[in-house]
């Protein structure tokens, strides 16, 4: 069986009395002279008003507020999704943080729960082949600022479609080979306008 909304109430009520946050009852609605009535009630009489029939309370919807709670849970839902995709893609503690602000301790508590290792060391270079389907892939879908989640997002498609390959590259190999190519990339352009 559910408690009822007026046990619910009263044990909250009675919780924040005993600590003295008188404000908070308060803000629930209660008077005064009402608190100090359910402070001396018996463990009796406090289980008598629990399971009366009549709501002494009523309870209305924010309908704003719940929408834009909603809507927040949904972004934050998808940004967990993109951050442990992007962890299961290889993606380097330098690259979570870049993206989305993960300190390392996050990282490796993140990889541990999803059963990600990552090898010690450098990260390796990608041979020619590698390399070169890469930026190939990239150019497809690739996005002007590198620095977005709309870029991230190209990147993580860039290394799933390679996933089929014999020497897979993690997330981390593909957002520096994009990176310094598009680096180098811009400096040509930069040395032909002079």
């Amino acid at each position: 069986m559910f408690p009822s909304l007026n046990y619910a109430v009263l044990i909250n009520a009675l919780a924040a009395l005993k600590e003295g946050n008188f404000r908070y009852c308060e803000t629930l609605g209660f008077t005064f002279e009402e608190l100090n009535t359910l402070n001396q009630l018996s463990l009796d009489e406090l289980f008598i008003v629990c399971r009366a029939s009549a709501q002494f309370m009523s309870i209305t919807v924010r309908h704003d507020a719940l929408k834009q709670i909603l809507a927040l849970s949904h972004h934050e839902a998808q940004r967990q999704q993109k951050v442990n995709r992007a962890i299961r893609l290889g993606g380097s503690i330098a690259l979570l943080n870049h993206f989305f602000g993960l300190t390392s301790n996050e990282v490796c508590a993140r990889r541990r729960l999803l059963g990600v290792t990552i090898p010690y060391g450098r990260t390796p270079t990608p041979d020619e082949f590698v390399d070169s389907q890469i930026w190939l892939s990239w150019q497809k879908i690739r996005t002007e600022n590198l620095d977005t989640p709309e870029a991230l997002e190209a990147m993580m498609q860039v290394t799933e479609s390679l996933s089929s390959s014999e020497k897979v590259p993690s997330l981390t190999v593909v957002w520096h080979r994009i990176t310094l190519c598009e680096k180098e990339a811009l400096n040509r352009r930069a040395s032909h306008a002079r």
